[in-house]
Formats: C-alpha cells, sequence, structure tokens
C-alpha cells in the first residue's frame, strides 16, 4: 500500500496584522504535523528499520529449507511480503528460519523476531498476548497414516498412539474429542513422522496443510497418506504473529494481506506448493482460502469479532 501524506489548508486570508500571524502559526503547526507524521513511518515499520521474520524450515509444502533453498507455502508468503516491506514500507526484511512452535510467542514478545510466519493458528488466548494479521489460510485438523493403514474413521483410533508435538493446538482437540487415543509426544513434526515411520506410533495428527505436505514428500504404496475426511477440532486459522503496540503498522499489513489473499498469488502460490491436496480436494479454494470479513474479525484486535 503506497503511502501518502498531504497537509491541511488554511482558512480565508484577512486582513491584518494579527491575523496574518495567526495564519502562518496555523500553517507552521499544520507542517510540522504533517513532519512527525511523515518521520513516524518514513524507512520504519514496527518501529524498527530491520524486520526480522520468524519461519519454520521443517515442514514440506509449507516451510522447507533444504539443500541451501526455501520452499513451500509460508515461505511464498514471506517472499511476497518481503517485497512489499523492502519496497513500499523502506524496511531491510531477514529470514530467521530457526523458530520452534513452543517458542513462536516468546520470541515476539521477546523482540528477537517481529513478525512470525510459521503455521501459526490464531486463537482468543493467543490473541491476549500477541496481534495478529490474518487469517492467510483456513485448515483442519487431520491424520497421516502409513500408506498400508486400516484407520479409516474415529472409531479406528481407539487405542492407537496418536503423535503431536510441543506448541500446537493438535494436542487439546485430541484429547477432547478422542480420549480413548495413547498420546505420543514429539518436538517437532519431523520427530512424529519419524516416529510414524519407525513403528512406534500409528498415526500422526495436525493441521491437513502441514499433513499433505509430508504425504507428498513421501507418496507411493509404501509412502504416507492423509486419511480423507477424518478430522477433529474446529477450523484452524493461519496469521502472521506480531507484537503488541504497533496497531497502525498491523492494520496497513492486514489491508495489504487483503489484496494478496484476493488477488492471483494466493492461489498460485497454494497450487504449486499443495500439488497433492489441490490433486486430492477439488474444493480446495473454498477449504481454504479465506474472505476478507474474516480477515477483518481476526487481525489487530484482542479477540475475535464477532
Amino acid at each position: 500500500m503506497t503511502r501518502t501524506t498531504a497537509g491541511r489548508g488554511a482558512g480565508r486570508e484577512r486582513t491584518g496584522h494579527r491575523t496574518r500571524r495567526r495564519a502562518v502559526v496555523v500553517a507552521l503547526v499544520a507542517l510540522l504535523a504533517t513532519s512527525c507524521a511523515s518521520d513516524e513511518h518514513d524507512g520504519r515499520f514496527l518501529g524498527t528499520h530491520e524486520i526480522d521474520v520468524g519461519i519454520h524450515k521443517d515442514l514440506p509444502g509449507m516451510s522447507l529449507l533444504e539443500n541451501y533453498t526455501y520452499s513451500g507455502f509460508d515461505n511464498d508468503l514471506f517472499l511476497d511480503l518481503e517485497e512489499w516491506l523492502e519496497g513500499e514500507e523502506g524496511v531491510q526484511v531477514t529470514r530467521n528460519a530457526d523458530v520452534p512452535s513452543a517458542a513462536r510467542i516468546a520470541k515476539l514478545q521477546s523482540g528477537d523476531a517481529d513478525l512470525i510466519i510459521a503455521s501459526f493458528s490464531i486463537t482468543p488466548d493467543r490473541m491476549k498476548e500477541i496481534d495478529f494479521v490474518g487469517p492467510y489460510l483456513t485448515t483442519v485438523q487431520g491424520f497421516l497414516v502409513d500408506a498400508d493403514s486400516r484407520i479409516r474413521t474415529h472409531a479406528d483410533l481407539a487405542g492407537k498412539r496418536v503423535c503431536t508435538w510441543d506448541g500446537t493446538t493438535s494436542r487439546v482437540a485430541l484429547e477432547a474429542e478422542l480420549e480413548d487415543t495413547v498420546s505420543v509426544g514429539g518436538t517437532d513434526a519431523d520427530e512424529c513422522v519419524r516416529k510414524l515411520r519407525d513403528g512406534q506410533a500409528d498415526a500422526v495428527s495436525t493441521d491437513q496443510v502441514l499433513l499433505y505436505g509430508f504425504a507428498q514428500r513421501e507418496p507411493g504404496e509404501n509412502g504416507l497418506r492423509v486419511v480423507p475426511g477424518l478430522t477433529v477440532g474446529a477450523p484452524q486459522h493461519y496469521g502472521i504473529g506480531v507484537a503488541k503496540g504497533h496497531r497502525e503498522d498491523c492494520r496497513r499489513l492486514a489491508e495489504w494481506l487483503k489484496g494478496y489473499v484476493g488477488g492471483t498469488e494466493w492461489q498460485a502460490n497454494f497450487r504449486e506448493a499443495q500439488p497433492l491436496l489441490v490433486r486430492e480436494n477439488p474444493d480446495w479454494i473454498s477449504r481454504h482460502k479465506p474472505e476478507d470479513e474474516l480477515i477483518d474479525a481476526h487481525s489487530c484486535v484482542d479477540k475475535p469479532k464477532v
């Protein structure tokens, strides 16, 4: 979004020395106010000249660092955001690819990161601690299993070992809806997938867009698959995390995001990053693309707008 700054015109000219002097004072005040407003945003965003963006590095299809190359939908969002911030806001942007799920809020609050793009679900509890811009993506929680697994329904999960990892909302939904599963913990997504492949878990449960990323990396008869139609919990809305205290810049970022989601880049990026999901779900756009009203309801507020 391009910023424009304009001063206010003085009133009609009047005769008399006192009136002319008052007009000069009013003009100077307006000029100073305009200058201060311009200085506030000239070369700074979120109060800094250098924006550090935290991002995951271990989620295929979303945010993966492999052979010194980044890929995934979150990474594509980062690249488009970087172009806007450096081109329109005049700040330098760096990418920090070492953000564990459990540390996302702490990194924002400590100032170690200015923004977080890391499959970060917007929840009322998290909104009390940080601000969000989004959602830029909506998904549901599902299950990843071996290709030959017989898990098809909720009943098939009874007594099964299901792996989730720290700092996510996945474990809460499992405990609330599937009390008869056996919880298997992991430090991150990779560890849970390794436990599934090694036979230490019968399934991995988290957001479907993440699971499809792992499934498309290991396809085939001996690979992994997402169980179709098997979900738990409420829809998950991914947002960009922002530390509180920057509502004006937060709202400007929200306006940019609405343009991104509503434009051609969102669909092109998602199609390229999630080919397996797109192939298996013909209605992927309506499932995963949020509307402006949803973005307005969750961006830069302390709780969702009803």
